[in-house]
């Protein structure tokens, strides 16, 4: 007999309560990010994909990928969902599933969202290694079907232009300031 059976007016309000704070725990919880780092660094190797791409088709933040991959801001730790996330690829599956058609219109609103600061479709062809008339397709709304890798792609494109310009706007305003 355990000493929590001897009591028979447990609330049970306070087991739900207790069960919520330990899903809150789950979700907060943090791993170390050494061993994450190597896996994106080993999907990329082996795939030939973009780390932000990967970092996409993982289900995890852009920026958590970016932090990851780049040198310039590497965290030591990340969020345990993350690192699931991450370590529910492998590169045959991530390989297998980018090659699979989905639906265009994530891929196409992402780009859209840029607004003028959507690449042109010579410049999204060349970056995302896709034909010409398919990066026009996405950029016109007609395409209904592309490539689960393209959709990764342009995701994580208009990611990585997003923070671009974010940065770029930083930058101007620090030196404004400092003038």
């Amino acid at each position: 007999m355990f000493p929590q059976d001897s009591f028979t007016d447990i609330d049970d309000d306070q087991d739900d309560q207790e069960d919520d704070q330990e899903e809150e725990v789950t979700w907060t919880h943090w791993v170390p990010a050494d061993p994450f780092r190597a896996w994106l660094n080993h999907l990329t190797a082996a795939t030939g994909m973009e780390p932000l791409t990967i970092g996409v088709a993982a289900g995890i933040p852009t920026r958590v990928a970016r932090s990851l991959a780049t040198s310039r801001t590497r965290p030591r730790r990340i969020r345990a969902i993350d690192a699931i996330g991450l370590l529910s690829l492998n590169p045959n599956n991530l390989a297998f599933n980018g090659k699979m058609l989905c639906d265009a219109r994530p891929a196409h609103l992402s780009l859209v969202e840029l607004r003028s600061n959507c690449p042109s479709a010579p410049e999204l062809s060349r970056r995302l290694n896709i034909g010409l008339d398919v990066a026009a397709g996405l950029l016109g709304g007609w395409l209904d079907f592309c490539q689960q890798s393209t959709s990764w792609g342009c995701i994580a494109l208009a990611s990585q232009i997003t923070y671009d310009r974010a940065s770029y706007t930083e930058d101007l305003f620090d030196l404004a300031e400092a003038a």
